[in-house]
């Protein structure tokens, strides 16, 4: 994961930041992700637990975009969303915002193959 924040792809969709990066995983997936709400912004752990929830239903409506055009052996990433916002989402906001970073995230990853 640390590696991910020193070498990897910054892209920035406000309110989520993603850091993505060239893995090799262990299963045959373009794509393994991760979500993460920082304590210091979201006290509760219902609010953090809501917001990673509604990003990985988000990510999950969204990803199959990104893979349709993935081929096993071919690259794979590992993606990082980090929610920096300061108020719980709708779904709606959170498909939005994980839309714009799945297709910058498409342009990136079609220009380093």
């Amino acid at each position: 994961m640390d590696l991910a924040f020193k070498q990897g792809a910054k892209i920035k969709a406000f309110p989520v930041m993603v850091r993505a990066m060239k893995a090799p995983l262990t299963e045959d997936v373009p794509f393994q992700a991760a979500f993460t709400v920082g304590k210091k912004r979201f006290r509760k752990a219902v609010d953090r637990n809501r917001i990673k929830r509604l990003l990985r239903e988000a990510w999950r409506v969204e990803k199959t975009a990104l893979a349709k055009n993935w081929q096993p052996g071919s690259p794979q990433w590992a993606v990082v969303f980090i929610f920096v916002g300061q108020e719980v989402p709708s779904f709606d906001d959170c498909r939005r915002w994980v839309r714009h970073a799945a297709s910058k995230l498409a342009q990136h990853t079609d220009e380093t193959r």
